[in-house]
C-alpha cells in the first residue's frame, strides 16, 4: 500500500446523444450511443495516508474530519470510500473548472477518486473497469440520476463513439485521426454563459419522463441516431451537416424536461445562429454552464464581437483519460 497518490482526470464536451445513456432509456430501446470528447480541463485527486488511522480528512471546497463514513458530507466520497472500503486517508481535490458547468466534473471527480484509492491500495484498473467502477458507484451505490457517459469519457480520454447495450455492457470506438480531431476542434466554440447551479433536479424530471414512453422515447431515438450520423458527416469534414445535427438535437433536448433552456439562453442561442453558427447545445443536463457551437472559421469573428462581454473556453482535446500522476 502506498502513503502519497496523485491522478489528473479530464472534464468532457458531449456533443450528440446525451439522454440515451440513462439505463431507463437503452435498456429499453435497442440501446444508446455518444459522441463525446474529453478536453484538458481536469480534476486533481491527492490521497495520503492521515496521521489519526481512526479519521479521515476531506479537502474539497469545504473540509470535513470524521470518524464514520456514514458523516462524510460528500456524497461521492462518501460512496468511493464505502465502496473501497477503506480508511484513514487525507483526500484532497482541486479543478480546472468549478462545478456545475456542465463538463461532467462530478463523474470526473469520481473517476480519479476510484482510481487514486486502487492506486493507494497498489492496484492497477484497466478503463473499461475503472468507468464501470465509477457508474455502480454514482449509478447503483448513490441512486444520482445520471447515463454513464460522463465516468467513460473521463476514463478513456479522446474523442470517443460511446454505445450503451441493452445488456448493460459498454462500447467505446475512438477516432483515432488527429487531422479529423483537430478540423473539429477548430470549428468548435465554447462560451461560458455565466450561469452556475447544480442539474440534479433536470435530470430528475428527465428520468421520470423518459419513464413515461413512447414522445420521449422518440426523442432520444432521434439523438442516440444522431451520434453515428455527426460522427460520419465529421469523418466527411462536413461541418454543415455536423452543425445541424447539433441544431435538430438542442430543439430535441429541449423538449426532454422543464428547465434545459431558459429565456436568457434561448436569445444567446439565436444571437449564436444570426451571427454564423451552424448549432449548438447547452453542455451537460442544461440550464446552466458552458453554451458548444459549431461555427465555421470564417464566421467565428463575428461570435467573438457577439459575446464580446463573455469569457470563451479555451481547450485542446486530452487523449490520456484518468491518469496516475505519482507515488510516493
Amino acid at each position: 500500500m502506498n502513503n502519497f497518490v496523485a491522478t489528473m482526470t479530464p472534464m468532457r464536451v458531449s456533443l450528440v446523444g446525451g439522454g440515451s445513456d440513462f439505463k431507463e432509456f437503452y435498456k429499453m430501446n435497442n440501446g444508446g450511443a455518444v459522441l463525446s470528447a474529453s478536453i484538458n480541463k481536469y480534476v486533481y485527486i491527492i490521497v495520503n495516508k492521515y496521521h489519526d488511522q481512526n479519521k479521515c480528512l476531506l479537502k474539497y471546497s469545504r473540509s470535513e474530519i470524521v470518524k464514520n463514513v456514514n458523516d462524510i458530507k460528500h456524497p461521492l466520497i462518501r460512496g468511493c470510500l464505502k465502496k473501497m472500503k477503506i480508511w484513514g486517508l487525507d483526500i484532497n481535490s482541486v479543478a480546472d473548472i468549478p462545478a456545475g458547468t456542465g463538463l461532467g466534473s462530478s463523474s470526473s471527480f469520481t473517476v480519479g477518486l476510484v482510481n487514486a484509492l486502487e492506486y493507494y491500495k497498489g492496484r492497477h484498473l484497466s478503463k473499461m473497469n475503472l468507468a464501470n467502477k465509477a457508474c455502480d458507484i454514482e449509478i447503483n451505490q448513490l441512486k444520482l440520476p445520471m447515463g454513464k457517459q460522463d465516468q467513460f469519457a473521463a476514463s478513456y480520454g479522446g474523442l470517443n463513439l460511446i454505445k450503451f447495450k441493452s445488456n448493460g455492457k459498454t462500447i467505446v470506438e475512438e477516432i483515432k485521426n488527429k487531422k479529423i480531431i483537430n478540423f473539429l476542434k477548430e470549428n468548435i466554440i465554447i462560451i461560458n454563459t455565466g450561469v452556475i447551479k447544480k442539474n440534479k433536479s433536470i435530470l430528475s424530471k428527465q428520468i421520470r419522463n423518459i419513464k413515461k414512453g413512447k414522445n420521449f422515447f422518440e426523442h432520444l431515438i432521434f439523438m442516440r441516431d444522431s451520434a453515428y450520423l455527426f460522427k460520419n458527416a465529421l469523418l466527411d469534414r462536413d461541418i454543415q451537416i455536423c452543425g445541424e445535427i447539433l441544431d435538430e438535437n438542442w430543439e430535441r433536448k429541449k423538449e426532454l424536461a422543464s428547465g434545459i433552456t431558459n429565456n436568457y439562453i434561448n436569445q444567446m442561442y439565436k444571437d449564436s445562429i444570426k451571427s454564423g453558427a451552424l448549432g449548438g447545445k447547452i453542455l451537460g443536463a442544461g440550464g446552466r454552464g458552458y453554451l458548444l457551437l459549431i461555427c465555421p472559421k470564417n464566421k467565428q469573428k463575428n461570435i467573438f464581437k457577439k459575446f464580446s462581454r463573455f469569457q470563451f473556453l479555451k481547450f485542446d482535446f486530452d487523449y490520456n483519460g484518468s491518469k496516475r500522476l505519482l507515488r510516493i
